[in-house]
């Protein structure tokens, strides 16, 4: 009878906890945001898809709803803290590469970004193209001692321009390193201000300064083999526990592979922001996105990185 009372006990235990068990193995992701506009921007009338990086997030805690989501705004290096930390945690809005890095995992491409251009004002991009040509010899010009070079602190380009970057210790002798709100637009204003002749960004970061601003930067193309167009993914934490990364990112490329990619509400949030600079945004997305949903992925995509 004794041993009957106690499998019974067990039983029921058991029927009581499996519950709190499965709560606990929930998933759980924490976006994370910025204030680096035209990334993140709060959704309006006037941006009703928010910036390059909201709809994607908003899209995904749709199309999941079995894991807890919240979002978090930090800034980008205190971002980057928090997933190697470990924290469960992913960025919606990363440069995509195809092997994991001890920050971050990553999913498979999200979207397409023309290749990063020089950020200058008329004045010096002329002074610039007369000196380094057009498009822009970047070695050339990252060793010219005549022109100051000016960067976000966060910033991080892809495996090409950081090998050029990395050569010429770029990172190293930047004269400025945009840190607190909107460093974006605080490393632009610095350029417009003439505290510095030039920096690096995506070409549609200096369209979205000059509209806000009323200013003129000018975008000056860089010479091959710099000349690459870079791919979005989201990444999550690679040091967060009990392989977080691998397990939040196999729900997270099946949303994104049958849910998100294909939708015109996805890829128009992109167009708004993309077309102005990229003109081949829409073909290079059905190319390099949508084809690769339908087929093993090819050795002609090659890009990496951090935060785009």
């Amino acid at each position: 009878m004794s041993k009957y009372i106690k499998q019974v006990v067990y039983v029921v235990a058991g029927m009581l906890l499996a519950p709190i068990t499965h709560a606990s193995d929930k998933l759980s992701i924490t976006w994370l945001e910025n204030d680096a506009k035209p990334f993140y921007i709060e959704k309006s009338n006037a941006t009703p898809h928010g910036g390059l990086c909201n709809e994607i997030t908003d899209m995904l805690i749709e199309a999941l709803p079995d894991i807890n989501h919240s979002k978090v705004m930090l800034p980008q290096k205190r971002g980057s803290k928090y997933l190697s930390d470990g924290q469960m945690a992913c960025y919606a809005c990363m440069i995509h590469r195809d092997k994991k890095t001890n920050l971050a995992t990553y999913s498979i491409p999200t979207t397409v970004y023309p290749p990063f251009s020089v950020l200058s004002t008329k004045e010096k991009a002329l002074k610039i193209k007369q000196k380094h040509g057009n498009p822009v010899s970047l070695v050339s010009l990252l060793t010219d001692a005549n022109f100051i070079y000016g960067q976000n602190d966060a910033r991080k380009f892809g495996s090409q321009l950081d090998k050029i970057a990395k050569n010429t210790k770029l990172y190293e002798s930047a004269a400025l390193s945009g840190n607190g709100s909107s460093p974006i637009f605080a490393l632009l204003s610095q350029l417009e201000h003439g505290y510095i002749d030039y920096t690096i960004d995506y070409p549609f970061v200096a369209d979205y300064y000059n509209q806000q601003n009323q200013q003129n930067i000018q975008k000056l193309t860089i010479v091959n083999p710099a000349q690459n167009v870079v791919f979005g993914a989201i990444g999550c934490s690679t040091s967060a526990p009990n392989n977080y990364a691998e397990k939040v990112l196999a729900e997270i490329n099946e949303a994104l592979k049958n849910k998100v990619l294909p939708s015109e509400r996805y890829q128009q949030s992109q167009r708004v922001w993309l077309e102005q600079s990229f003109p081949e945004f829409s073909s290079y997305y059905q190319r390099y996105i949508l084809e690769l949903l339908k087929e093993p992925a090819t050795d002609e995509l090659t890009t990496p990185a951090d935060h785009p």
